[in-house]
């Protein structure tokens, strides 16, 4: 009978295990910044680097220079390494396939491959990879296709990941390989490097491909329930198809949250059929082909707050160049231009239907002025850019948002302001900036030249013209100690004082309020990161322990036994772990935004932030605590950050000393959800401007156009302004549009 029963429980145990494992695992990448819908990726790559009409050996030079010069935004090349530890470019498995040399090409040192040259070109010799990332830069997308024989080849790891650091290219490489033990070392060797799974359901080589290379797949890693344990395991951001898998499987995949790039996809038809059904991008043999195919198709755009548009031409803007030619363009075909970078504001601030889009992340140049202590930085730059470039300086951003996805020129737009303390909004950071006017002019702008435009274009969301690039200020990376206390949130102004206020150390501070409804605001957390040191020797480090506190964090979104757990952890990490913890002030900074990714698709998180006058926090909080209780919303998060007096900008959120409250809601995107959040939100407003207080213009348009004005009273000046510097209303967008509704 005992036997009977063991046995039992182990099959028991036994088949709720395989049901799990055949269940699909979360899409939970590490590297990719946004989710699937919110991505802009190139709809074509061009196969092995090389344009259909070339003469040239695939991943040679001579291709290289000619998908450069095209249409053709994005390229895949395959990468081996060297004997000596190089990683150069090359598709063939043996050298005698396209030279006139024989072996296994990684039997050989660099030294002798860069003199190999290919038999069709002889001009042409193998280049490495290093080459190819000088050469191409962030100027296109590039996939690389790792051809490593060995399962887990570190030297190749390292370097890949070096050069991609080296070059400042996490936005735009993209490492794929059908080998998920090199993938599954990548990731946890460097998470902040983007990978792509490749698979395939069957091994028949068509047309150019090599069965050779298929047959050297094993049967397992062709298996539907093998591939979903390795996604399970390697967490890959991007999953690569061959494009024969099933039209089902596919489905699947897609509305799971995975953005899909497919390989190696010559039709027409065919391609067309999958980018209807919501695949992200093509590499393929005929890539202009492809380009001029899909040239003339609209394009779905879509923003952090689920708000889309039919964009009619999008345009990945890589210098000042491309922005004069949209501004020629949009006037000769009488067309509204909309500006984007990571489009992470979530009330269509960067999306116009039928406009020219100009996605600014490819021009993201950075430079640091030593003998000015300043940073030189173009729109398209991200943050993360940035402090990997001023920690090898000794220095550090002195105002940023908390998260650094964001792009320089979309932080200027919404004048963020971050958690440095004694601090006003990043327009007081800015010391110049470089715009594109509506009249194709690009102008220097400054608060001694043009002080208009620029107190008018910093928080003006596009609105003015294009932010080619900004000079601003930094400070030293210094050393910190973080500390943290809680207590009833009645008594957060008393700590924050003097925690903070009264100490000239303190460079860092944010509190929390508890959100359970038990406990609602009745507690605050403070977390201050005070100086000890005005400079550090510690190297930049990421954030530790990114799936557990993630696991923790989304459990506040399903219940309220979620909310009291994650707060109670909370209070375990920063009083008993916190404490001990010293880093550089770029360490601080360097937050993962994937802590806060969704375990699950299907739901909307959205942003809302009211600026309180610090003297009527306590009373806002009484007010808001019924607001949130009387609306039964799902209120996850709620920061607490420092913002002084901004005397600069027009459209002025921060009009004396504030806090501000950055609350994270999370909701089903049904329209009675939708109109439950809007009531919810004009509720709150009208409690903010009873207090003197403002709200945040990046999140949903759900206030009034009184409620505008009244928060903005400067709103009639700035739109002088812009039909100053914009009198046909060139740049638009869809807030642009609210806007000027509210106009009197």
């Amino acid at each position: 009978m005992l036997i009977r029963k063991k046995w039992l429980i182990t099959l028991t145990l036994l088949t709720i295990v395989i049901l799990y494992l055949d269940t699909e695992p979360a899409y939970l990448p590490t590297a990719i910044s946004v989710p699937s819908n919110q991505l802009s990726l190139p709809k074509v790559i061009a196969h092995k680097g090389r344009l259909e009409t070339s003469h040239f050996p695939a991943n040679s030079r001579g291709a290289l220079t000619e998908v450069l010069a095209s249409s053709v935004d994005a390229l895949e090349v395959d990468v081996r390494i060297s004997k000596d530890g190089i990683p150069f470019l090359f598709h063939p498995q043996r050298l005698e396939e396209s030279t006139n040399n024989t072996g296994f090409p990684e039997s050989f040192s660099w030294k002798e491959l860069k003199t190999i040259q290919y038999r069709s070109s002889p001009s042409e010799t193998i280049m490495s990879l290093e080459e190819l990332f000088k050469i191409v830069g962030s100027k296109k997308w590039i996939f690389l296709d790792v051809k490593s024989k060995n399962v887990n080849n570190e030297v190749l790891i390292n370097s890949i990941k070096s050069l991609i650091k080296e070059h400042l290219l996490f936005e735009t490489v993209i490492v794929e390989s059908f080998n998920p033990f090199f993938l599954t070392a990548m990731r946890l060797e460097a998470r902040d490097v983007q990978l792509m799974l490749d698979f395939t359901f069957d091994s028949n080589a068509i047309g150019e491909e090599s069965q050779s290379q298929f047959d050297q797949i094993p049967w397992l890693l062709k298996q539907a329930f093998v591939q979903k344990q390795l996604r399970r395991i390697i967490r890959p951001d991007y999953l690569g198809p061959r494009w024969t898998i099933p039209v089902k499987n596919l489905k699947k995949l897609i509305t799971h949250g995975y953005p899909i790039i497919t390989w190696t996809l010559d039709s027409k038809d065919t391609a067309h059929k999958f980018l209807d059904m919501g695949i992200k991008s093509i590499q393929t043999n005929k890539p202009l082909q492809m380009v001029t195919q899909f040239s003339a198709l609209p394009n779905h755009l879509v923003d952090a707050g689920g708000v889309s548009a039919q964009i009619s031409d999008v345009r990945y803007v890589q210098s000042v160049s491309d922005v004069l030619n949209a501004i020629r363009d949009a006037k000769q075909q009488g067309k509204k231009i909309s500006v984007g970078g990571r489009r992470h504001s979530m009330g269509g601030q960067t999306l116009l239907s039928s406009s020219i889009h100009l996605n600014m992340m490819g021009m993201n140049q950075i430079h640091y002025d030593a003998e000015h202590q300043e940073l030189i930085a173009e729109a398209g730059a991200t943050w993360k850019q940035i402090q990997l470039l001023l920690d090898k300086e000794g220095r550090s951003v002195k105002i940023m948002q908390s998260d650094n996805i964001f792009t320089v020129g979309g932080s200027l737009s919404v004048n963020a302001h971050g958690w440095q303390v004694k601090q006003p909004p990043i327009v007081s950071s800015v010391k110049s900036l470089k715009i594109a006017t509506a009249n194709g002019e690009v102008i220097e702008t400054s608060l001694n030249k043009h002080p208009n435009l620029f107190r008018a274009v910093i928080g003006g969301y596009g609105q003015l013209g294009v932010i080619l690039e900004a000079r601003l200020e930094t400070v030293p990376n210094s050393t910190l100690k973080m500390s943290s206390a809680f207590f009833p949130s009645h008594e957060f102004i008393s700590h924050y004082t003097q925690q903070v206020n009264q100490n000239p150390n303190v460079e860092l501070a944010y509190g929390r309020l508890s959100v359970a409804k038990d406990n609602l605001f009745d507690e605050a957390e403070l977390v201050w990161f005070e100086r000890i040191d005005i400079s550090s020797n510690q190297k930049l480090e990421p954030e530790s322990f990114i799936a557990l506190k993630r696991a923790i964090f989304r459990q506040s979104q399903y219940s309220e036994t979620g909310k009291e757990f994650r707060w109670a952890s909370e209070k375990l990490y920063t009083t008993s772990l916190g404490k001990l913890i010293q880093m550089s002030r770029n360490t601080a900074m360097y937050a993962d935004v994937h802590v806060l990714w969704p375990l699950k698709p299907g739901t909307q998180d959205i942003l809302q932030e009211y600026f309180i006058p610090k003297s009527a926090l306590d009373k806002f909080l009484k007010i808001f605590k019924t607001r949130v209780s009387e609306h039964s919303v799902n209120l996850l998060n709620v920061t607490i950050r420092e913002v002084l007096e901004d005397k600069i900008s027009l459209l002025n959120y921060a009009q004396e000393d504030s806090f501000a409250l950055v609350c994270l809601f999370n909701y089903e995107p049904t329209q009675k959800e939708e109109v439950k959040m809007k009531i919810f939100t004009q509720a709150v407003i009208e409690d903010i401007l009873s207090l003197s207080g403002s709200f945040y213009l990046p999140y949903r348009k759900n206030y009034t156009n009184q409620q505008l004005r009244n928060a903005y009273p400067k709103l009639n000046e700035w739109m002088k302004v812009k039909l100053q510097w914009d009198p046909d209303t060139l740049w638009m967008s869809q807030f642009g549009e609210k806007l000027k509704t509210a106009i009197k």
